[in-house]
This record gives structure tokens, sequence and C-alpha cells, in this order.
């Protein structure tokens, strides 16, 4: 760092980065890639070091990588440990309460010597204020959840949390045995439902033994050596320009979290090894080429294996409805949002009940549509009467119900012939 603010005492003979000209705690100002005074206002800008990120060498990690307690990341970190879940962070700030489960059983922990220090570091390109606007957008758009929820989430606020993450580069060579299909079509005969003979064409397979070698190179195979963080919601921020990390200094950890990775560096690169022979098997069904593939067997061998431990940056919520914590994680990078949230009875049952009364509303629609029209009604009496009146003389009287008026109809022909 340029311009570095001196180091005050603090509690415990900790020291942090301070205001060079009030004194007061400075904190990172996401975006800006400096510490920013909450009191003056005063920044002091971070200059990342010149020298590249540098990835170690995996068989020689043991004895090379730079190793020390964790307290020494940073100016004034303390190591804190959670009660409840168990995560265990480095911090610049008091730390009253888990960003990871909102407990507030957090107490600080002797660091262990031999952590390994980070390599470079991600900053945080969205502020706090940004960060909640789009949990509370996030949290709005989920239907289902309960109509308070948005209150609780900003009754918890959010934090700024660097997760830990393993980076594996290697070159693999994979020796490989299996099976190359060929479809081809045959005619074949059947009878139907009827009895008569028909024919239809079928597909058929034809397996071929295949064997060859490929080459994979992987840059940059990341995986989470989080313990607070649900794997899964991480996987969901992806992906994270790692490309636009910057050589670590403890400036970047000012005001934030960083949480102490709980996979080491052998169970990382275990899971590592899994997430490249994925896309190994993908490159080998390639190789074998045809319509499919079956994979036999896949010999994989690693060269020039090399890692680094970055910090990559999150805001965490969590909080806690009907006693049982939910989180909502941001990539503080890309903005992009994932986590979990409760589920309302009553907007479910609402739901259920509106699908309920649309079905039946299409049903009663569909059967009226298909009802038979109603046959025509006679004409009433005046209508009647006023027709018998049109025809003369030459009409008879019809025997009325008592009270209605008379109903008259024409008389026959003959009758005509015997009046006269």
């Amino acid at each position: 760092m340029s311009d570095a603010p001196p180091a005050a005492g603090t509690e415990a003979g900790h020291t942090s980065y301070k205001c060079p000209q009030c004194g007061a705690a400075q904190a990172l100002q996401p975006g800006a890639e400096a510490l920013a005074c909450a009191h003056c206002g005063h920044q002091v800008r971070i200059d990342a070091p010149v020298r590249p990120i540098h990835e170690h060498d995996f068989e020689e990690a043991r004895r090379r990588v730079r190793r020390g307690p964790a307290t020494d990341m940073a100016r004034g970190a303390r190591e804190v440990q959670c009660k409840q879940c168990g995560a265990r962070a480095i911090t610049t700030q008091h730390a009253n309460r888990c960003q990871f489960c909102d407990e507030p059983l957090v107490v600080e922990i002797q660091p262990e010597p031999d952590t390994v220090f980070p390599d470079a570091v991600l900053p945080f390109t969205i502020d706090k204020a940004d960060a909640a606007a789009r949990l509370g957008a996030w949290l709005r758009s989920r239907w289902f959840a309960p109509g308070d929820l948005v209150r609780r989430g900003k009754q918890h606020g959010m934090d700024g949390v660097y997760v830990p993450y393993w980076a594996y580069d290697s070159d693999t060579t994979t020796r490989y045995t299996g099976a190359r299909g060929e479809h081809y079509y045959v005619e074949e005969s059947y009878r139907d439902s009827k009895g008569d003979r028909q024919t239809r064409r079928v597909r058929k397979t034809r397996w071929y033994p295949a064997a060859g070698t490929v080459q994979v190179a992987f840059d940059d195979v990341l995986v989470s050596a989080s313990k607070g963080m649900p794997r899964h919601r991480l996987a969901q921020l992806e992906p994270w320009h790692v490309h636009e990390c910057r050589p670590f200094d403890g400036a970047y950890l000012a005001g934030f979290v960083a949480e102490r990775y709980s996979l080491d560096l052998e169970e990382g690169f275990h899971e590592a090894e899994g997430i490249m022979e994925r896309a190994i098997a993908q490159r080998v069904r390639r190789d074998i080429g045809g319509d499919e593939q079956r994979i036999h067997a896949m010999d994989v061998r690693h060269q020039g294996v090399t890692f680094k431990h970055l910090l990559l940056p999150v805001w965490v919520s969590a909080f806690k409805y009907d006693d049982k914590v939910y989180r909502v994680v941001l990539n503080a990078r890309t903005g992009e949002c994932a986590g979990d949230r409760p589920w309302s009875v009553w907007k479910i049952a609402a739901a259920v009940v509106l699908v309920i009364v649309l079905i039946a509303a299409i049903v009663y629609l569909i059967h009226r549509a298909k009802a038979p029209p109603p046959s025509p009604e006679p004409p009433p009496a005046q209508q009647v009467e006023r027709q018998a009146a049109s025809w003369g003389d030459g009409t008879r009287r019809v025997g009325p119900a008592p009270g209605a008026p008379a109903l008259t109809c024409p008389a026959p022909p003959c009758a005509a012939r015997r009046a006269g």
C-alpha cells in the first residue's frame, strides 16, 4: 500500500487500519480499491503489489508455501469461531455474532501457526447498500414466501465475507478403454391390434472396441474450502472472474470477514480431481466418436500440479424465521443471488384454492358449451287470440280454461258449406 495509514494500538495488543487524519477505523470501499474512513471520509488507496500471483507446486507445497498464524493476514486481525456451526473466520472488527448462522456464540480462539496464507483476493465491487437492494428484490420475487420476509431480511442486514477457495492447475494425460456404438436400421414385421401383419423400421447398435489417449490441461479449477457456506449455494454464484484477482494485501480485509479454510489442501485436490475427471470423460467420449460411447476405464495422470489460495467476495444475509436459519448469498462482483427462504402455508393454501376454482369454472364452461340448446317456448295466449281474430267469420272457438281469453281456430271447410 502506498501512503499506508499508521498502525494504532487496540485491545488485546492488536493493530488495525486507522485513518491518518482522525485516527478512526478504516474499511475497504467496494469498487474503489481504497480504505475509507467512516468518520471523516478520508481515503487511502490500496496499491496491489507488483509481484505476480504465485502458483505453488503441489508436491512441494508442504515445505515451500507461506504459512503462519491466520491473524498475521491483516493488521488487528482476530480469529474467531462459532460454537454453533463451527465456522472459523478472521476479522478486523469486533465479532458479536456468526455471519453464517446468526448465532451470538462467537469466541476468539488461538490461531494455528501453520495456516496457508491467501495468494490472491477478489475485492468487493458491490457495496452494502446495493447488496441490500438486490436482496430485497430477490426476497420480493419469492411468491410463496411469508409477507414479512423482506422486513426480517432488512432487520438482520448483510455481512461482507471473503470465502476461501483453492484453485488448481494440472496437465492431465489419460489412457482409456471403451466401446464405440454405431447405429443401423432393420425392417421387422409384427401384427397390430387387429391381427394384421405390419412392418416397421427398428434401430439397432453395433459395438466396436475403442482405446486411446487424451491430454487435457486445466486452469483454475475452483474448490470451495468453506464450512459456513452451503456448497450448492456457492455453485449458484458462479462464474467467478478469477482473472481479476489482486495479489493478496491485508488491507482488502479491513471492515470485512475472511472465513478460514476448513478443507485442507489435499482434500481440496481430491475434490478437484473429481471435477477434472468429469471433464476428461466428456473429452474421451468425443475421442471415441460414433453414435454412442461406453467408457470402461480411465487412467488419469497429473503433471505440473499447482494451486492458489483465493478469497472471493460474498454478501451474506443469515436470519432466523420460526427458529430455523435461512441464508441468502450474493456474488459481490456480478450480483448473482441465491439462497433459502421459508414458505407461507397460507399463500400456498390460497393458491391451491384458486387453482381448484379455476378448474371448476373451466369444467362448467365446457359442460355448458356441449349442452343441447333449449326447445322453443309456445306462443303466449294473447298472440294466439290476435291470430284467431285475423281469420274472420269462418272460425270456431275451443274451450278455454276458466278465466282465460277464448281461443278460436278456423272451422273445417265442410262445416262452412253446411252453414251456407
